[in-house]
């Protein structure tokens, strides 16, 4: 290579300041909408009617958004272990089968309106329901006699 040659210069990213500004405006929307949501739902909101604090009452910081229930984000009462603290186990499907059990959780998925849900979680989850819900008990014993 010769030192006459000029290195190629940067891209012009100046063209994509306006989206990322969009995508912050985006966010910061749906995190407030969010918020109210869970606010709302959990009747932390303050109820229509009620005396607005002004002044010296008002606190300098928002509220702490409130944590969220257990098992909310993912749907279940418990967290999945850590990976240390697991034990694994192994559920063995045929082809058409785990082409079936894919679909399933992925139709799970949508109809919880999660991003993620993996198939340990589903059967967690279902074999949970099977414990605490006796017609769910028993339909499962009546299909493993």
């Amino acid at each position: 290579m010769s030192a006459s040659r000029k290195p190629t210069p940067p891209p012009d990213m100046g063209g994509l300041t306006d989206d990322w500004k969009r995508l912050k405006d985006l966010r910061d929307r749906e995190t407030e909408k969010d918020r109210d949501q869970d606010q709302g739902a959990d009747g932390d909101a303050t109820a229509p009617g009620a005396p607005d604090v002004t002044g010296e009452d008002q606190e300098a910081e928002p509220a702490p958004r409130p944590r969220s229930r257990p098992g909310r984000s993912r749907g279940g009462r418990r967290p999945p272990p850590a990976a240390a603290d697991a034990v694994p186990t192994t559920v063995r499907f045929d082809e058409e089968e785990a082409r079936e059990v894919a679909r399933f959780v992925l139709e799970l998925q949508d109809s919880a309106g999660r991003r993620t849900l993996d198939k340990a979680e589903v059967i967690r989850e279902v074999l949970r329901l099977a414990r605490e819900h006796e017609p769910t008990r028993k339909a499962l014993l009546r299909r493993l006699r």
